[in-house]
């Protein structure tokens, strides 16, 4: 394949330059760009082109009001619009020819700058010998066009090359019109140009310190949940490992601007209570047969009682919303309407959305609710696309739940769950799209209705590439968990609040790389932890006072590399959003860091059920989106 060759050459007082630089020895340039200032006479360029060169395309490229450099604001208003005048050739570093020669000593460096970032097929510098016989009889550099040419045939020009220039991989994409350049006049094959500010410059800078600092910081990168926190200062970093003051509004401020995963939400424990509770049900397509409006009482100090309360009465909770609610199409629409603008007002980018399809069918089939329920996120994730590269400000997948029950033949309705899970994930297989991507094994849970129990009824979302997540260690101590890793294995744990009572399960939890769903408000309003360093009661539900909680174990997990994660749960029941909750682990866990909070997000990210794809535009979106102080 040839490339075109395109010469670039700075001009001061000597126009000489050029034309030697044409003659490059196995150069055939299509093109030659000239920048120069406003007093260079380049009438012998012209004439040598006009003679010798009538193809090639000659441009002369005068920095606008610039006559001279006479001091450092000079060189870099000069250097900026070099840097934009490349930029404007619209070639690529593998048709450059850069020669150096020409002009100022400080022209000569910023060409030498300009071909190192932006790239260079060839840079080189070429000399003339004193060889022809000046006005007063002094051997001088030729300075005529007959002159030039002998002696570029008597060997008296020296091309000195000094090699390509890869130019720097962050700048290769970058186009005229970021940087533009603006010409004043124009002229036949002569312009005059300026740039309005410094920003290439500025840009370049900033670059230059990002790449000093993940140099300095090298060493540190294993320790770094995300690459890019290399290129803060140390003094940045050094606040990212303080801990984070739950109660300090600059604290909130961060955590709320922070991007975030959600992996453990339920759609059907939102809106339910208040306006947002309200606009469901004003949804409704047959409102006749919405049941009456009956918010359940909220304790005393909800969503932080003073006593904790047991599972079934937190689940009564969401009774105004739910199956009786859900059931109607408008309704259901609704509420994924509304819960995925809240997600997008908490920063969330990626969410996985719990729902339970069969439960919401009472006319319709349990497909239908099913794929009403995608059709109502995919239409918000279309209209949302406000993020970087046109992607949805936050991409939703479904997880569907087959819930156990404390009796009666519960196996069946699970069975038909997952039957769903494997037909939908089997349909709907883009990944830029809104699918099932796994099943959650939830419920009622003590030891008999430990995961092993329905090892067969999985083995179909197994082979067909299902994820799977499980309840357990919420109500039930250790052996639930060994359980679910070992007889559903399991990828995710909901909850989980019993893995250190073993603590050969915890470190094998930890070496699988097995992700664990904590829910702060969830867990402190059912189970009761000590909040701020104080003494809270253990847990009301007298069945488990033998297993009353010490302290929140999410600083545990993260100190013993479990892949510990912050969710919301119910957000409505909890009355608490994922900002919230990332509150109150730092209420839950004093001593808890901002690096900390920067881990959890990170150990989201690792145990999302998306793709490889998926996963590394998050990585990039989170990472570049993380607040600095």
């Amino acid at each position: 394949m040839n490339v075109q060759a395109h010469l670039f050459v700075s001009l001061g007082t000597a126009p000489a330059i050029v034309p030697e630089a044409f003659l490059l020895p196995g150069a055939r340039f299509v093109s030659v760009h000239v920048l120069t200032t406003e007093r260079p006479d380049v009438t012998l360029i012209r004439e040598f082109f006009r003679r010798h060169a009538p193809g090639v395309n000659l441009t002369i490229t005068r920095v606008a009001g610039f006559q001279d450099l006479k001091s450092e604001e000079d060189h870099f208003r000069f250097e900026e619009v070099m840097f934009r005048w490349f930029l404007a050739s619209r070639t690529g570093p593998e048709q450059r020819f850069v020669c150096l020669t020409g002009g100022f000593k400080t022209m000569s460096a910023a060409m030498q700058k300009a071909a190192t970032v932006l790239g260079a097929a060839e840079v080189f510098h070429v000399l003339a010998d004193d060889c022809c016989v000046g006005p007063q009889g002094r051997l001088m550099p030729p300075s005529t066009l007959e002159e030039i040419l002998w002696a570029r045939d008597q060997g008296h020009l020296h091309w000195i090359r000094l090699g390509p220039e890869r130019g720097w991989p962050q700048l290769r994409r970058i186009a005229p019109e970021q940087f533009p350049l603006q010409v004043v006049e124009e002229k036949g094959d002569e312009r005059r140009v300026q740039a309005e500010d410094r920003a290439f410059g500025t840009f370049l800078q900033d670059l230059l310190q990002r790449a000093s600092r993940i140099a300095g910081a090298w060493e540190m990168l294993p320790e770094l949940p995300f690459a890019d926190l290399a290129t803060w200062s140390e003094g940045e970093l050094a606040w990212l490992r303080e801990p984070l003051d739950p109660r300090a509004p600059a604290d909130q401020r961060w955590v709320a601007g922070l991007p975030k995963i959600e992996l453990h939400c339920h759609l059907g424990g939102f809106a339910t209570h208040g306006e947002l509770l309200r606009r469901v049900r004003n949804a409704a397509e047959n409102p006749g047969k919405l049941p009456p409006l009956e918010e359940p009482r909220l304790p005393e100090g909800w969503p932080l009682p003073a006593q904790p309360i047991p599972l079934a009465e937190y689940m009564k909770l969401g009774n105004a919303n739910g199956t009786a609610l859900l059931r109607d199409p408008g309704c259901l629409r609704e509420q994924c309407r509304l819960l995925y603008r809240h997600l997008v007002d908490q920063g969330v980018c990626y969410a996985e959305v719990r729902c339970s399809p069969a439960n919401y069918a009472e006319v319709r089939s349990p497909w239908d609710v099913l794929a009403d329920i995608r059709a109502a996120f995919q239409e918000c994730m279309e209209g949302a696309r406000t993020a970087p590269g046109g992607l949805p400000a936050c991409h939703v997948n479904l997880i569907l739940i087959a819930t156990r029950r404390a009796s009666g033949d519960y196996r069946a309705a699970i069975a038909r769950h997952l039957a769903l899970a494997v037909t939908a994930a089997e349909h709907w297989r883009d990944e830029n799209a809104c699918r099932v991507v796994g099943v959650d094994l939830a419920g009622y849970e003590d030891e008999k209705t430990r995961a092993h129990y329905f090892r067969e009824e999985f083995t179909a979302v197994h082979r067909c590439g299902l994820a799977v997540t499980v309840h357990a260690g919420e109500n039930d101590d250790a052996e639930g968990i060994w359980r679910a890793v070992f007889d559903l294995n399991a990828r995710r744990l909901g909850h989980a609040l019993s893995l250190g009572q073993s603590r050969e399960l915890l470190r094998s939890v930890a070496d699988r790389g097995i992700g664990v769903e904590l829910c702060p408000y969830a867990n402190l309003q059912i189970k009761g932890f000590r909040l701020d360093g104080s003494d809270r009661a253990g847990p009301a539900d007298p069945r488990h006072e033998a297993h009353a909680p010490g302290p929140y174990p999410l600083l545990d997990y993260l100190r013993e590399g479990v892949r510990v994660t912050v969710n919301t749960d119910n957000i409505g029941i909890s009355a608490a959003s994922l900002t919230d909750n990332l509150l109150l682990a730092a209420r839950l866990c004093p001593g808890l860091t901002r690096l900390d909070l920067l881990h959890l997000q990170r150990h989201a990210l690792e145990t999302a059920f998306c793709t490889a794809t998926q996963r590394l535009t998050l990585l990039r979106r989170i990472s570049s989106g993380i607040p600095r102080p």
